[in-house]
């Protein structure tokens, strides 16, 4: 039996797997969002545009060389792996029904991966 919320991260995401298959996208996404909120991960209430999306994420890197980016660490946090699985799936989810979703996702998949390291769902 899982005690701690990180345990039912793989169930969660199941879940939330099945309810997207089931053609029920934006419970799924609502439910992928909630799961991130509990990880730390707040995605609720960025009304921001896709230019300002953009501008934030060129000040993020711009203090970064590429080869810097390029040779990040690898993620070694499983939450934050897992979260980033989570997000990987919300993306492509938000792009077909929740587009003012999507950057912000995209967004936060780029600010995880230079902060926490590079994992599969990072776009390098």
């Amino acid at each position: 039996k899982a005690h701690f919320f990180e345990d039912k991260l793989d169930v969660l995401y199941f879940e939330t797997c099945a309810l997207a298959i089931s053609s029920r996208l934006p419970e799924s996404i609502e439910r992928g969002v909630e799961i991130l909120s509990k990880l730390g991960i707040e995605l609720r209430g960025h009304e921001s545009s896709l230019r300002v999306c953009v501008q934030e994420t060129k000040d993020l890197l711009s203090v970064y060389t590429n080869d810097e980016i390029l040779n990040t660490r690898q993620m070694s946090d499983p939450t934050m792996t897992k979260a980033m699985q989570f997000l990987g799936k919300l993306e492509v989810m938000a792009s077909q029904t929740m587009p003012k979703l999507f950057p912000h996702v995209t967004q936060q998949i780029i600010q995880l991966s230079i902060l926490h390291g590079m994992s599969p769902v990072s776009p390098i």
